[in-house]
């Protein structure tokens, strides 16, 4: 009987213990102020992290991408400078996306709930581009190329679970081209320099 209880509470303890070690970074807004809020980033260990503050209209606003990897993350953002409206706070880590929308009016700020998400992964080597995405919303995904802000080409990536294509650049000009991945949640961006 007791070699019965020592096995549960060791077992107990082990589980426990794991679920501790595989904790996920956590992201919390809270208001300070009618137009400020704080954005807390946590994690149980160090993390590179980068942190986007979009408009709706895909506009970025604000921009940070960590030097070193960091467990904690605090700033206060003064809305009023950007003035009244939604905007998406976007913590992005590995292949992961933690994100809350704000809606920010004169009288306070409302945070909406919290959306975690796979980030795509991009890789330009040779001419080509790679994309790998987990479509977890199993909704229509779409890759959108941009030079200069003017829409280059488009496609439908499909609504597989796991998307995976490779696209030929070679045959454009050389230039810096932002490569837009949208699926249900949010647009997802990476910069191929050619």
């Amino acid at each position: 009987m007791k070699t019965t209880k020592w096995v549960i509470t060791t077992l107990a303890i082990f589980i426990v213990a794991i679920g501790f070690a595989t904790e996920t970074p956590k992201m919390n807004i809270i208001p300070v102020e009618a137009e400020k809020a704080l954005v807390a980033f946590n994690s149980s260990s160090p993390v590179s992290f980068e942190i986007t503050i979009t408009k709706k209209n895909g506009e970025i606003i604000y921009y940070k991408k960590s030097k070193n990897p960091l467990d904690e993350y605090r700033k206060v953002f003064d809305f009023s400078e950007m003035g009244n409206g939604i905007y998406n706070v976007s913590m992005n880590y590995g292949n992961r996306s933690l994100n809350r929308d704000v809606c920010v009016s004169k009288k306070d700020i409302k945070i909406g709930p919290i959306v975690k998400l796979y980030e795509p992964y991009f890789c330009y080597k040779d001419g080509l581009l790679n994309v790998s995405f987990l479509n977890i919303a199993r909704n229509s995904v779409y890759l959108n190329v941009y030079k200069m802000g003017k829409h280059v080409s488009g496609l439908n990536l499909g609504k597989e679970l796991s998307i995976q294509k490779s696209f030929d650049f070679s045959k454009l000009k050389n230039g810096d081209y932002k490569i837009v991945v949208t699926d249900k949640f949010k647009d997802h961006s990476f910069i191929v320099h050619k």
